[in-house]
């Protein structure tokens, strides 16, 4: 089981009445950790852009600044060219704040769609929203589109990676749990994203010092990342992902570059793209110095990778951050006088 840490915008078509729409939404809020220390959740309508709930994480936010009455106050309707540069607006912001603070991230970036039944995408818009969904897979390669709406979701097929995997029902007539679960599923698949706000597409890095991230795991849990080719341009030395354990806790780190969630699977043997090693000897390290070498005329992958804590140990977490008293901590670093990316274990 992973743990989700997700900032998460959900764009809901108001032509849903209140009363039929609320459960659905909030059944997969609910279960997406919206947490100080985990998840954020921003809502908006899909008609215009206009914001319903402020940037909260709190589940109870969502329901103070959420009613009947808000819903309301704004227009029916489903406009994906609006939706579209809402998301990237406040992405934008986001990834600036970031950067400005040092924050290398940490959560998944989901754009969370509700259309109602008779929404729909005007022609005259679809190659405006083709084209920018495709700039968006460059400029913010992490920022994962799902659609959970009514009516036959084959007209938004177009405007998704995977239309197999990120297309859902919301069908009133069934409870809420039963459409909301296997949304719930594929957000959890979403992989945390990791950047280096210090280092940009150019290869360019704009200072000279360390950057951090706490992370937190329960015992046998897993997180996945994604670390973007962005953030690995060129060649450049002594740039390694390292995951050192400090406590007796072992970790097992999976990575690969096509897999997007490698993991250990103990009854089967690893898969082609995907390796894995435990830290129980040591650090394990990862070299980073040639990740985009040899892509010159396709797209440099990202690195995908897990950390997964041992199931059992000697463990008992009292910072706030940690949610269970069975987590273990690890810090992701970026090391940037030698360029290096360093992951370390604390019990």
């Amino acid at each position: 089981m992973t743990t989700v840490k997700s900032n998460l915008f959900v764009f809901v078509d108001t032509y849903w009445p209140y009363s039929w729409v609320v459960d659905y939404v909030a059944y997969v809020l609910q279960n997406l950790n919206i947490h100080p220390y985990a998840s954020t959740v921003t809502l908006f309508a899909a008609s215009d852009g206009s914001m319903i709930v402020n940037t909260t994480d709190y589940i109870l936010g969502l329901y103070e600044q959420w009613n009947a009455t808000t819903h309301s106050r704004h227009q029916t309707g489903f406009n994906l060219p609006i939706i579209l540069n809402t998301v990237q607006s406040h992405v934008d912001q986001l990834l600036a704040t970031e950067s400005a603070s040092g924050n290398l991230g940490g959560r998944s970036l989901v754009a969370l769609l509700v259309p109602s039944p008779i929404s729909y995408v005007d022609e005259h818009d679809y190659d405006y929203c083709r084209r920018y969904i495709d700039r968006l897979g460059y400029s913010l390669p992490n920022l994962h589109f799902i659609y959970y709406g009514g009516g036959a979701l084959v007209r938004f097929h177009d405007f998704v990676r995977a239309p197999s995997e990120d297309l859902f029902l919301l069908n009133t007539e069934l409870p809420p749990e039963k459409c909301g679960a296997p949304v719930i599923k594929r957000i959890r698949q979403v992989p945390r994203r990791i950047s280096n706000p210090r280092c940009y597409s150019t290869g360019d890095i704009t200072t000279n010092d360390i950057t951090s991230l706490e992370q937190y795991a329960r015992l046998g849990s897993i997180n996945f990342y994604r670390l973007d080719s962005l953030y690995t341009p060129g060649r450049q030395s002594m740039r390694y992902l390292k995951v050192t354990p400090i406590s007796q806790v072992a970790f097992m780190v999976c990575t690969s570059r096509s897999i997007p969630l490698p993991f250990r699977n103990a009854s089967a043997p690893l898969r082609a793209e995907e390796t894995c090693e435990s830290t129980e000897l040591g650090s394990y390290s990862y070299d980073l110095t040639d990740a985009c070498t040899g892509y010159d005329y396709e797209p440099c992958p990202p690195l995908y990778f897990s950390v997964q804590a041992q199931g059992f140990g000697d463990v008992s977490c009292t910072q706030p951050a940690c949610q269970t008293p069975d987590e273990t901590q690890y810090i992701i670093n970026f090391i940037l006088r030698n360029n290096i990316l360093l992951i370390v274990a604390n019990p």
